[in-house]
């Protein structure tokens, strides 16, 4: 990758990205301020949620037409609209449609994730697609980070509104980057020549989909509502509310590469079990949280298991997928899953907050994620092949998972129907 698409691809996602330093810590304090309720702010999220569920059609078109960089610098135009149109929205119609485009998971941001990253693939050679991508993934909690900081310091002295101003400008950037990228489309695109196998009778992948709903279903609320958590029912400073997210942000980062060069050592299993174990123990945590310096220290776990679900969450559906040519399908299934989960969390959650309160809220949650923790132990096998073959008698009842494609498996034709 050259230069001048390094410069392109790179900063139009970090300033595209670094707007999730304003939605995480203070977009929901603001629609709250707006005028919108607890429940309105739970709904608004959920259809953002969903919508982010066209980045899949979306990205096969733009495969298919090769017309990644005119539809990533349309999601980027898109994006820098709704931040400059959302202070002089009043309406809950009109908020809702702006937030669909402008939220952490919401259509623009979800488009602008997948298609940078084929971008990367796309631009890097062939021996260096992995260093591209990786590259990338490190641009996301910079920029949030940064802007996180900066905001909460901003928002103390002149309100949470005025950081759109400047916010816009960040986003603007993300456009101009973006008309830098120079694409170089191959002749011959990556993939799989015949139809994959039907995955219909994987009982342990379609066990795994349900624990990544359930993680995310238990993890997307407490994203939605601890800003407010934090200064309704903590009284805490607004800046406290960022410093909340940046902590989680750090430890995500921290985290995520040790993960990488561990699970290769031991094992996907003991670590996903770890990343759903962390993410119920910080909801626990929070129901019982009585001061704002708890909740900050709480956020390390959320950053721990994000990072861990981050790196092994696609590798485990990878060797499950058991081709290499297949890693676009595995993170499709992870994405869906993580789309899914985020969707219904938030839309369960917001009649529970009207009933149970905040505290009550994170308390029911952490119950179901031991639910999804149980599953995960009870029902995923181990996928690396030398740790798979080592027996394990929760995994008993399942059948052993094949080794992956590249370590010389004899015959993958039949896998997915339960027998490999």
């Amino acid at each position: 990758m050259n230069a001048r698409n390094r410069i392109g691809l790179y900063g139009a996602y970090f300033f595209g990205m670094a707007g999730i330093g304003f939605t995480l810590p203070f977009l929901p304090l603001y629609l709250s301020e707006k005028g919108l309720s607890d429940f309105q702010i739970g709904i608004v999220s959920t259809l953002a949620a969903l919508a982010s569920l066209a980045q899949f059609p979306i990205g096969l078109w733009a495969d298919r037409w090769q017309w990644r960089k005119p539809i990533l610098i349309a999601a980027l135009v898109m994006l820098a609209g709704a931040t400059t149109l959302l202070p002089s929205a009043h309406s809950v119609a009109w908020l809702g449609v702006l937030v669909i485009l402008f939220a952490e998971n919401g259509i623009c941001r979800a488009v602008l994730e997948s298609l940078s990253g084929a971008e990367a693939a796309s631009l890097a050679t062939p021996d260096r697609v992995g260093s591209a991508l990786g590259a990338l993934r490190f641009f996301r909690p910079a920029g949030v980070v940064l802007v996180a900081l900066v905001g909460g310091w901003w928002a103390e002295g002149h309100g949470i509104g005025s950081v759109l101003i400047w916010l816009v400008a960040v986003q603007c950037l993300a456009v101009v980057c973006g008309l830098l990228i120079h694409d170089r489309h191959r002749s011959a695109e990556r993939g799989i020549s015949a139809p994959p196998p039907s995955l219909r009778y994987d009982r342990a992948l379609w066990a795994f989909i349900a624990a990544m709903v359930l993680f995310h279903l238990c993890n997307a609320p407490a994203g939605v509502y601890l800003g407010l958590f934090l200064k309704r029912d903590l009284d805490a400073p607004t800046r406290v509310l960022s410093y909340a997210f940046v902590v989680s942000m750090i430890a995500w980062t921290l985290i995520a590469r040790p993960a990488g060069r561990l699970a290769d050592r031991i094992g996907r299993r003991p670590l996903l079990i770890a990343a759903w174990l962390a993410m119920s123990l910080r909801l626990l945590l929070l129901a019982c949280a009585e001061a704002s310096w708890q909740v900050l220290v709480v956020q390390v776990l959320d950053g721990v298991c994000s990072g861990l679900f981050s790196v092994l969450a696609g590798a485990w559906v990878t060797d499950r997928l058991n081709d290499a040519r297949r890693a676009s399908e595995a993170q499709a299934i992870v994405g869906t899953s993580l789309v899914f989960g985020s969707a219904l969390g938030p839309a369960i959650a917001a009649p529970l907050v009207e009933v149970l309160g905040y505290r009550g809220m994170f308390g029911a949650l952490a119950v179901v994620g031991g639910i999804a923790t149980l599953v995960l132990m009870a029902f995923v096998p181990e996928t690396l092949p030398a740790k798979a073959a080592e027996p394990d008698i929760l995994d008993g009842a399942l059948d052993t998972p094949p080794s992956p494609a590249w370590a010389a498996a004899p015959d993958a034709s039949n896998y997915g129907q339960g027998r490999p």
